[in-house]
C-alpha cells in the first residue's frame, strides 16, 4: 500500500511539472524550446513549413542571445478552431507575452482584446488584427506587396492581358485590394479569375490547372503564397504553358527557384521569416520594458527572377 501510495505521489509530481504553462503544446505537431530566463513568451504560428520554421529559428535564437523562456504551439496545417484554442490556452497560462498568426475577423479580435485586458501583450505576426487591441504587427505590408506583385506581372505582359489569381486564404483583403487597385491604373489589363486555396491547401493543384484548362486567353497569374507559387510551375510544364503564361509569386523553396532558373516562373518575391522572428523578440522585449514601439513594424520584400537569382 505504501508503495502505491508513493507511486502515485510521483506520477502527480511528474504531471505537474509537465503541465506547467511554460511547458504546454501539442504534442503530436508543435516543437518547445525552454529557456530559463527573464521572461516566459508564447509563439503561435499559422503552421508548420519551411516558411514558419525559419520564423521559429529567428524566435528561437533571439531568444536565447535576450535570456527569454519561448514556447512553441503548433500545427501542421493551419485550422482556424485549433489555432484560436492554441491562443486561449497560451492566454489562460499567463506567460509574458504572445506573439501569434491571426486572421482579420472577430474571433481573433475578441482573443486578441482578452489578452490584452489581461495585460499580457500581443504582438501578431504575418496576419493581423487590424480592429483590435494588439501592441503591434510584424510582417510584411500586404498591400504594397499585392501593388508590387500586380505591378512586375503587368511589367512582363507590356500592360496588356487577362490574368487570374491564387490567394492563400479569404482574409487577406489587403493583398487583394492591392492587386486590383494597381489594375486600374492599365486600361487593357482584366482579372477573369481569384481562386482561393483550401486551409490544408489540397485543392491547389487543381484548382490552378482548372483556371488555366477554363480561360483560353489567359496571360497571366499571380500565385500568393509559396506552395501555390511551385504548383503553378508544375501546372505550365504539364499543360506544355510554359512562355504562353507568365507566373509571378512569392517564396523561394528549391522547386522554385529551379523554376526560376529555367524561365517556367517569370519571378518571385521573397521574404526574410528569419529576420521576422528576430524582431518579434526584440519588439516584446521593448513592450515589456515600455519602450517605444512602432503599431505596424514592416519587413521587406526581395523580388528574384533568373537574371539575379543567384546575387541572392
Amino acid at each position: 500500500m505504501k508503495k502505491y501510495i508513493l507511486f502515485l505521489i510521483i506520477l502527480l509530481t511528474v504531471l505537474t511539472i509537465l503541465l506547467r504553462p511554460q511547458n504546454i503544446y501539442n504534442t503530436s505537431n508543435s516543437s518547445s524550446y525552454i529557456k530559463n530566463g527573464n521572461y516566459h513568451f508564447i509563439f503561435i504560428p499559422k503552421e508548420k513549413n519551411d516558411y514558419w520554421n525559419k520564423i521559429n529559428k529567428g524566435i528561437m535564437v533571439s531568444a536565447n542571445e535576450n535570456n527569454v523562456s519561448i514556447s512553441i504551439l503548433g500545427i501542421n496545417y493551419f485550422n482556424k478552431e485549433k489555432h484560436l484554442s492554441m491562443i486561449d490556452r497560451a492566454i489562460e497560462s499567463n506567460c509574458d507575452g504572445i506573439i501569434s498568426y491571426t486572421r482579420n475577423d472577430t474571433d481573433y479580435k475578441n482573443l486578441v482584446n482578452k489578452a490584452i485586458g489581461r495585460n499580457i501583450p500581443f504582438l501578431t505576426i504575418d496576419g493581423d488584427v487590424l480592429d483590435s487591441k494588439r501592441n503591434a504587427y510584424l510582417g510584411i505590408n500586404h498591400y504594397y506587396a499585392g501593388n508590387m506583385m500586380a505591378e512586375k506581372l503587368f511589367e512582363v505582359l507590356n500592360d496588356k492581358g487577362e490574368i487570374g489569381l491564387i490567394m492563400s486564404s479569404e482574409e487577406n483583403t489587403l493583398r487583394l485590394t492591392g492587386i486590383y487597385n494597381k489594375a486600374k491604373e492599365y486600361e487593357d489589363i482584366k482579372i477573369i479569375e481569384v481562386s482561393y486555396m483550401d486551409e490544408q491547401k489540397v485543392n491547389t493543384y487543381k484548382i490552378i490547372e482548372d483556371m488555366v484548362m477554363k480561360n483560353k486567353n489567359i496571360k497571366g497569374i499571380i500565385c500568393n503564397d509559396e506552395y501555390s507559387t511551385y504548383l503553378a510551375g508544375q501546372v505550365l510544364v504539364r499543360l506544355n504553358k510554359v512562355g504562353k503564361i507568365k507566373i509571378i509569386g512569392m517564396g523561394d523553396i528549391q522547386g522554385t527557384k529551379r523554376f526560376v532558373r529555367k524561365g517556367v516562373i517569370e519571378g518571385v518575391f521573397i521574404k526574410n521569416p528569419y529576420s521576422l522572428g528576430n524582431k518579434a523578440i526584440e519588439s516584446m522585449l521593448d513592450v515589456k520594458r515600455g519602450n517605444f514601439v512602432e503599431d505596424a513594424i514592416f519587413d521587406d520584400l526581395i523580388y528574384i527572377d533568373k537574371e539575379n537569382l543567384n546575387e541572392e
